[in-house]
């Protein structure tokens, strides 16, 4: 069995030297790489030149959807799978990778990151305890949010179903509209813990908020495209997450109501309504100082109430657009 290691590429020279170290300090060997540049203008691929990769250069950027599906239609494997330039994978993984996939009834797994990093920026460890917490927590076996950081299809599953929607040019929705479109044609996304990789990604509080927006932007209007926001709702894993939303904005209401009403009353609702938000987010902050300490997870405190706004609001600006007309 032969598989197919796909990494899009965007100016990526400060990570791609140790993305492929680590692949090909594997275990398993019978694999290929195929690197995809999206026009990436820095030293990327000229640092993937000096490892055994094909190597596809597009001339125009066209976004992850775009180049993964290129990378696809080009591999020789069985087996794609999908890394991104700034995960790190362990040693054993593909073997683990492999090992899974001579069990025919398994047709798509998902990776996970590892969360042993210690992040600098208190943003950057957020979200990978926002990661390892809601999208793979230990108890699941399988997922219904595909994230192609790291995952592995067959190949002619993929092409049946015609890959990424390409329509989608940022690094958003791509990966999880493509992982609802498998639940419906009856394929179950199996977690694989041992496909582990480590993401080197820090955040700043500014990068952060614009991420994040653009993704809730592009994901609120995925779910309204498609239909999908009911199966959104029904993942338990985000009830918190998604009971959150109208708490904070209770609470944004209470506090504006505050500086024009001052009474005891006003008071007491705003502190209930933030006790019950920390309530509603306490699982995270317990896994956060299990993990990292208390002092990683007080200071996570901020930026989950940060999270939560900008959720709020790119949801609301993805909805609002897509019923002026941009589906996209």
């Amino acid at each position: 069995m032969k598989i197919s290691i796909i990494i899009p590429v965007f100016n990526s020279s400060s990570t791609i030297k140790e993305c492929l170290d680590a692949i090909y300090s594997s275990k398993f060997k019978n694999f290929e790489v195929i690197i995809v540049s999206d026009n990436s203008k820095d030293d990327s691929i000229k640092i993937a030149k000096n490892f055994d990769c094909k190597i596809i250069e597009l001339k125009e950027n066209h976004g992850p959807a775009y180049v993964r599906n290129k990378g696809a239609h080009e591999a020789q494997g069985d087996i794609l799978l999908f890394i991104d330039s700034d995960v790190i994978i362990n040693k054993d993984a593909l073997t683990y990778l492999e090992s899974k996939f001579l069990n025919k009834d398994i047709n798509v797994i998902q990776g996970i990151y590892s969360h042993e990093p210690i992040y600098k920026s208190i943003a950057g460890q957020y979200q990978m305890s926002y990661n390892c917490y809601y999208i793979w927590p230990k108890k699941k076996l399988y997922t219904s949010s595909l994230s192609t950081c790291c995952c592995a299809i067959r190949k002619k599953i993929f092409i049946d179903l015609k890959g990424f929607n390409t329509n989608i040019k940022r690094a958003s929705a791509e990966d999880e509209e493509f992982g609802y479109k498998l639940i419906e044609k009856g394929y179950k996304i199996m977690i694989l813990r041992e496909l582990n990789g480590e993401h080197r990604q820090e955040y700043s509080i500014p990068k952060y908020i614009q991420r994040n927006f653009l993704r809730y932007t592009d994901h609120m209007k995925q779910y309204l495209r498609n239909k999908t926001y009911i199966a959104k709702i029904k993942q338990t894993n985000y009830t918190n997450v998604i009971l959150g939303i109208p708490v904070l904005g209770l609470i944004i209401v209470m506090g504006i109501t505050a500086i024009f009403f001052t009474s005891k009353i006003n008071f007491y609702i705003f502190l209930l309504l933030n006790i019950i938000f920390l309530f509603l987010h306490a699982g995270l902050i317990k896994f956060i100082a299990n993990s990292k300490g208390w002092t990683k997870a007080i200071s996570s405190v901020p930026v989950c109430y940060l999270d939560t706004f900008t959720m709020f609001f790119g949801a609301l600006y993805g909805f609002l657009g897509f019923f002026l007309g941009k589906k996209y």
